[in-house]
């Protein structure tokens, strides 16, 4: 029990840090600065060029890498795009479930863009239709900067500026400056730690897990430590923004001060899919993936909902596990119909559902909601035809 605990806490750690945490850390710094520096000229340009067409969203949301949609993200919020063409962004979305379809199954992937290609343009054309009737829009912007204001944080900002200005000053640039940079600079060397043992590996033919220490790889214990520091500075300039609150995006002076915000919101995202990976997989190790077959074998209603629930927990961990179970469960007794692979890639936001709470919590909340709903509904449609055509999509 204890030995399971531990290894699946690396585990968690390696996919917090090096699987997702490192390549996600990357794409929402150049993101990030993109949407500083250039945020409004990109905005004016998908409005002077009418590019805010759910179609349009939707094949950008299929390239897989979160920062596409976390484009969308800080569009939709300066009211460069219309909720609907937001829906088929996230209607479109694989994050890395992808790479396991691709990499398992390459038709599987085609066959499912297509469906979200058209779902997507469908689901979004008819929601931008009942905004453009109904100003939901407006609506949910407002919601959102309600959520996104931190009363805490702001009454704590009247301790900062009653602070003398050399010490707000340098407490200033110790915070959004320093630390801030010093965090990416971690992820970066992280970056190209993983890259370079992916390279190592393949000229000495060597998978990474085979270094070790006490019977963890290296690579695990590295990435343990990368979460020890992540959770150190979390808890720091957790205790700064409850002292002395925290400057919001209007009030950046200049692009250090976006790269500070952005490392404070991609900290609280690296811990989250840490936490919710070791609960996941911790789960799944202790129930066992026999005891999941024997539960889903025959049940193809069941793994379309179940598929559909998967797709509103925050994170990356559970689709993954569910499209590894997919797959390993093919050609067996208890195999998944292709309708609950569908639906789950639908469903699906991942990681970028985490950053998309602090930016537009209200309108994410009920596009997710809309977009497990619609996948649910594209679910059972495929699982019909599937059943009625005794289709073997594997």
């Amino acid at each position: 029990m204890l030995d399971t605990i531990f290894s699946t806490a690396f585990a968690a750690a390696y996919s917090a840090i090096f699987e997702v945490g490192a390549i996600m850390a990357v794409l929402m710094l150049i993101f990030g600065i993109l949407d500083y520096q250039k945020g409004d000229k990109l905005r004016d340009i998908v409005i002077k060029r009418k590019l805010d067409r759910p179609f349009l969203m939707t094949i950008l949301a299929l390239i897989p890498v979160d920062g596409t949609l976390l484009f969308q993200y800080s569009t939709y919020k300066k009211k460069g795009i219309r909720p609907g063409s937001l829906l088929a962004g996230m209607i479109g979305i694989g994050e890395e479930s992808t790479y396991l379809i691709l990499s398992y199954n390459p038709l599987s992937w085609i066959l499912i863009a297509v469906i979200k290609l058209i779902t997507g343009a469908l689901a979004g054309t008819a929601l931008n239709l009942a905004d453009k009737k109904m100003n939901i829009a407006d609506r949910w912007h407002k919601n959102d900067r309600n959520i996104a204001e931190d009363s805490k944080a702001i009454e704590a900002d009247e301790n900062f500026h009653e602070l003398p200005d050399k010490f707000r000053h340098k407490l200033h640039h110790m915070r959004y400056h320093m630390l801030g940079k010093w965090f990416w600079i971690m992820f970066l060397v992280a970056f190209g730690v993983q890259i370079g043992l992916k390279l190592l590996s393949l000229i000495f033919d060597r998978s990474v897990e085979s270094w070790q220490a006490m019977n963890i790889p290296l690579i695990s214990w590295l990435a343990m430590s990368g979460i020890v520091v992540v959770l150190l500075y979390r808890i720091m300039t957790s205790l700064m923004t409850q002292e002395f609150g925290k400057i919001f995006e209007h009030e950046f002076e200049d692009t250090g001060d976006a790269i500070g915000d952005l490392a404070e919101i991609c900290s609280g995202v690296i811990l989250t899919i840490f936490a919710l990976s070791f609960f996941i997989n911790l789960l799944i190790g202790l129930v066992g993936n026999d005891q999941l077959a024997n539960l889903l074998a025959g049940q193809e209603i069941l793994a379309v909902l179940a598929a559909a629930f998967i797709g509103l927990i925050p994170g990356t961990g559970a689709s993954l596990a569910f499209t590894t179970l997919y797959f390993s469960l093919a050609g067996s007794s208890g195999a998944l119909p292709f309708a609950s692979l569908l639906t789950c890639s639908i469903a699906l936001i991942g990681d970028s559902q985490i950053v998309g709470k602090k930016q537009i919590g209200h309108s994410q909340k009920y596009l997710h909601l809309i977009t497990a709903a619609i996948a649910l509904l594209v679910g059972f449609i495929a699982l019909a035809i599937e059943t009625r055509l005794h289709l073997n999509l594997m």
